[in-house]
């Protein structure tokens, strides 16, 4: 059976949105902001290096045709979640982490108390001292409108009648449990 391309990267897209959801608890501190910032924004490099190159690169005529469709009506808004701020965090190093504190209200006990989080910077991009969990919803927001591009792609595909690289049909498992109590 060949590699079913679309359904592999699906799957890597899926789980990226997964965990830009879970890493929420870890980015109110510098190293923890810092670690899923590099992650987030290479993660987002890849994946649309692996559709733009890998993925199209088949000899299947339909879905390199549907990733092109999808691609030039796609592409801007593709770079405007993160512009250069990967090829600048990772290969020059001009990130920034650091802590910042906030006044939360308590309104409960008539008082005030500091709470610490974390904020990133890139230098010269589109993160400017972005708070950990404003950065995570962006990737959120990247990662899902790669995981909606994919699927836009995979219904172009088999309109086109593409088969071989196309997602697969959610399995109907319930037939498993007919004539079964609980």
């Amino acid at each position: 059976m060949p590699v079913r391309r679309l359904e592999v990267l699906h799957s890597k897209v899926v789980y990226a949105v997964g965990m830009a959801t879970q890493a929420r608890d870890h980015v109110q501190h510098p190293g923890g902001l810092w670690y899923h910032a590099v992650g987030m924004l290479n993660a987002y490099y890849a994946l649309r290096e692996e559709l733009t190159k890998r993925t199209k690169n088949t000899n299947d005529q339909h879905l390199r045709a549907a990733i092109d469709a999808w691609l030039q009506a796609k592409q801007a808004d593709a770079d405007a979640f993160f512009g250069n701020a990967r090829n600048i965090a990772t290969h020059q190093g001009d990130i920034q982490v650091e802590y910042f504190t906030e006044w939360e209200v308590d309104t409960w006990n008539d008082t005030s108390r500091p709470v610490r989080s974390a904020k990133v910077s890139v230098k010269g991009g589109l993160i400017d001292a972005m708070p950990g969990d404003e950065f995570l919803s962006l990737c959120t927001r990247a990662m899902t409108f790669l995981r909606d591009g994919i699927e836009e792609i995979d219904r172009d595909y088999k309109s086109r009648g593409g088969t071989e690289h196309g997602l697969s049909e959610h399995e109907d498992l319930s037939a498993l449990f007919d004539g079964m109590k609980l």
